[in-house]
């Protein structure tokens, strides 16, 4: 009669019913079916207080941590350290990538500005255009346009550089304003 081959079980007398203590709440509560496996091993009477003595628990090794001490036990495998790890180097990706945006919209940053090519100077907005046939196109800010070797600030050239050829514009989209 029993497939199982589990113990059979008494039928529980609902006024009878065995009680334990949260170790979270302190208060009392009684047994349920659905811990019929695990008795022994329940130690909170929900979720809710499961959830706080995890948290504590994670806020008590956290302590350890910063004071030098092990908390973790012994026969943790490295796949365990490892995803906290990555978990950890995830987390600071993302912090970092805050700040910079908090930075940027707070006009702190002036990220995303590129260098012309021909005097290094960072800007926001590059010129690309063809100097000479060997080297092929190059970014080159508004003052290095506007000298005679390069275009002499005139969109099509002012004839002096006949390897000029203009390219388009570059544009810093993340420049505050």
């Amino acid at each position: 009669r029993n497939p199982n081959n589990l113990p059979e079980m008494k039928a529980r007398n609902p006024n009878n019913l065995p009680e334990k203590v949260c170790v979270v709440c302190h208060r009392p509560f009684t047994w349920r079916k659905k811990w019929e496996r695990c008795w022994d091993d329940v130690t909170t009477c929900s979720k809710r207080c499961n959830n706080e003595r995890k948290r504590s628990n994670r806020i008590a090794r956290g302590a350890a941590d910063a004071e030098g001490e092990d908390a973790m036990p012994c026969d943790v495998s490295s796949d365990a350290s490892d995803g906290a790890a990555e978990k950890a180097n995830k987390k600071a990706a993302k912090k970092a990538a805050k700040a910079e945006r908090r930075a940027r919209r707070e006009g702190v940053s002036s990220g995303g500005q590129k260098a012309c090519d021909l005097c290094a100077r960072s800007v926001d907005l590059l010129i690309r255009c063809e100097i000479d046939r060997s080297s092929g196109w190059r970014m080159v800010c508004g003052r290095c346009w506007k000298t005679p070797a390069v275009a002499g600030g005139v969109p099509d050239g002012d004839g002096q550089n006949p390897n000029y050829r203009y390219g388009g514009l570059w544009k810093n989209l993340h420049r505050t304003a």
